[in-house]
């Protein structure tokens, strides 16, 4: 028995080390490309010669890309922020308060997330124009909060249900009020999740590229993954400035990862555990 433990063990091991493989492995090569010469590049071979930051130096002296980088955090920043004001009180609703048609609420939330986007990108899209956003960071930051609410409720929601409700009976009865409870008990001990929805609603508005595709057409106000596409010029084509392009866009997941990487993953877990 101990000897069929480890081989499944060790299968299970080399299995995760395939996966991680598969999907390190492109973006490695991206990063790598970016800091190889052109003809390096395009010579084809794996391993990079020499290095280079020509590359960043020239993407980052495009204007319109620096304008991109900064919408683009305008949009992810006031995401991450609304996104969590709104999704801490629902969540916290739909965990503690009794009222008729709470569950219908909480499985029509959920169901909204299992609608891929694609299927709300026309409606969507002609909202927007009927009330005139077109063109607009307020028409991205709306869009980008209907994709990534359901979602947050949902994990701020199964955090909320693991904690005890004695807690903030206690401090009902110590003369707190609910809103002061909720403050006071509650997002302390949910902090973990409060920055895990936060870092998934930045992530996810920061690299969303179907809806500003389809909203977006004036430069001044594209947004990063519009920028890139806009690097794939027949005439300039430079895959070094593509590939810069696309680790620029990939370093701020990775850094809020590398920086929240505890709180990440117990919220995470945590928002999967009911109560």
């Amino acid at each position: 028995m101990r000897h069929r433990s480890a081989i499944r063990e060790v299968s299970l091991d080399l299995v995760t080390i395939v996966v991680l493989f598969l999907l390190l492995v492109p973006i490695l090569w991206v990063f790598v490309a970016s800091v190889r010469p052109e003809t390096d590049i395009t010579g084809g071979g794996l391993l990079p010669t020499r290095f280079t930051f020509d590359h960043y130096a020239a993407i980052l002296a495009k204007k319109p890309f620096l304008i991109a980088l900064k919408n683009s955090l305008i949009v992810g920043i006031v995401v991450a922020i609304v996104t969590t004001a709104l999704a801490m009180p629902a969540a916290y609703a739909l965990s503690r308060f009794t009222f008729g048609g709470r569950n219908f609420f909480a499985l029509l939330i959920l169901g909204t997330q299992m609608l891929p986007s694609l299927a709300v990108l026309v409606p969507l899209v002609v909202i927007i124009r009927q009330i005139g956003l077109t063109n607009t960071l307020t028409a991205l930051i709306f869009t980008h909060l209907a994709l990534g609410m359901p979602i947050a409720v949902w994990m701020l929601k199964g955090y909320i249900d693991a904690i005890p409700k004695e807690l903030e009976e206690a401090a009902l009865i110590d003369g707190c009020s609910r809103l002061g409870a909720l403050w006071r008990i509650v997002v302390p001990l949910i902090r973990p999740a409060i920055i895990a929805v936060g870092t998934f609603a930045f992530v996810l508005s920061w690299g969303e590229y179907l809806m500003a595709l389809a909203l977006i057409s004036k430069s001044d106000v594209k947004t990063l993954p519009l920028a890139l596409q806009g690097l794939f010029d027949p005439y300039s084509f430079s895959w070094g400035q593509v590939m810069a392009g696309g680790t620029i866009i990939a370093m701020p997941a990775i850094l809020l990862f590398l920086i929240f990487r505890r709180q990440l993953v117990g919220g995470l877990l945590a928002g999967g555990v009911k109560g």
